[in-house]
């Protein structure tokens, strides 16, 4: 995902990461723009101010309580949509806080990915809530999701297909078409 994020921040972006509880990634990100905001849900997880990046202890379904409307560039979450319980009101949050032009960059795991479908077989399918998470999407979730909601514009990108984790990995990065449904997650990109 980092790769999409050098293409769409510039040195005098104003970035939103929602989820920013990684300092390595969030500082890496904060080398490409002019100033990042980090939220962060959890008050035990949200790291203290630094350099061009400030933290905030909020939650995505509530953003215009804590950033004002219009104010980001470019917004970046990494694996959080799924643990939001009303993921609908996060994006149009997202979309209020976004600039005309802005653009938003979020990635979630494919309810379908390959190991899981295997796991499945045999377990049968997984129900929902499960640990951490509301939900998982298939790529037609995500479709459904984004109509419903204040964007007009997006792409959905499938990440990788193959087996990823524990003592081997195997997969291949650019997704063939037959495999999409199986590809371990989602990248999907909105503009305002």
């Amino acid at each position: 995902m980092f790769a999409s994020y050098e293409k769409c921040v510039h040195p005098g972006a104003s970035v939103l990461e929602i989820g920013a509880s990684t300092v390595l990634r969030t500082k890496k990100l904060s080398e490409l723009c002019h100033t990042l905001i980090g939220i962060e849900p959890f008050v035990e997880r949200t790291p203290a101010h630094w350099g061009n990046v400030s933290y905030i202890t909020a939650d995505w379904e509530n953003l215009t309580d804590h950033i004002p409307p219009e104010s980001v560039d470019v917004a970046v979450s990494s694996h959080v949509i799924e643990h939001v319980a009303d993921d609908l009101k996060a994006l149009n949050e997202l979309y209020l806080v976004l600039k005309s032009g802005g653009t938003g960059l979020l990635n979630t795991p494919n309810r379908r990915r390959l190991p899981r479908a295997i796991i499945e077989l045999v377990s049968g399918p997984r129900t929902f809530p499960h640990w951490e998470h509301h939900r998982e999407y298939t790529e037609e979730d995500l479709l459904d999701l984004l109509d419903r909601s204040y964007f007009e514009k997006y792409e959905i990108r499938a990440v990788a297909v193959g087996l990823v984790g524990g003592p081997i990995s195997v997969y291949i990065e650019s997704v063939p078409g037959r495999l999409r449904k199986y590809a371990n997650g989602w990248e999907i990109q909105v503009w305002k």
